[in-house]
């Protein structure tokens, strides 16, 4: 029971998770038709990470009306959860998935679109907050 809960509110992270999952696994050889520009993958990887954020952010606040947890659940799910799963990724990269290869440069722009999901849903949030106060 607890599982189809943990699922009917975090569906939409769990969506975005394997999204990730397939793109930092797949195959390079599966974009070669998609325009490229240099650093364009550590924009993606900002956007992926950020997005997954945000998300898991909205996901884990609407779980938490009904099962109140600390402060630090919150630092855990919302943010080390994303961290390092980036670092996890990128260290399977080289070992399971040649030629796919590790870069540092990749868990930095995850960890910096943590940060910018983290940003833009505390902003959303005080926006709502002040709108739902008038």
């Amino acid at each position: 029971m607890k599982l189809i809960l943990l699922l009917s509110h975090f569906w939409k992270s769990l969506i975005i998770i394997a999204c990730i999952l397939y793109l930092s696994f797949a195959p390079p050889s599966t974009f070669k038709g998609v325009p490229t520009f240099e650093f364009e993958d550590k924009l993606v990887h900002l956007f992926m990470y950020g997005g997954l954020t945000f998300f898991l952010i909205f996901d884990y606040r609407r779980y938490t009306k009904l099962n109140p947890k600390s402060g630090l659940a919150f630092i855990l799910t919302c943010l080390i959860i994303p961290i390092f799963l980036g670092g996890a990724v990128e260290m399977l990269q080289p070992l399971y998935f040649a030629p796919r290869t590790a870069e540092w440069v990749d868990w930095f722009s995850d960890i910096a679109g943590v940060m910018v999901g983290w940003s833009a849903s505390l902003l959303i949030i005080n926006i709502f907050k002040k709108v739902s106060v008038k």
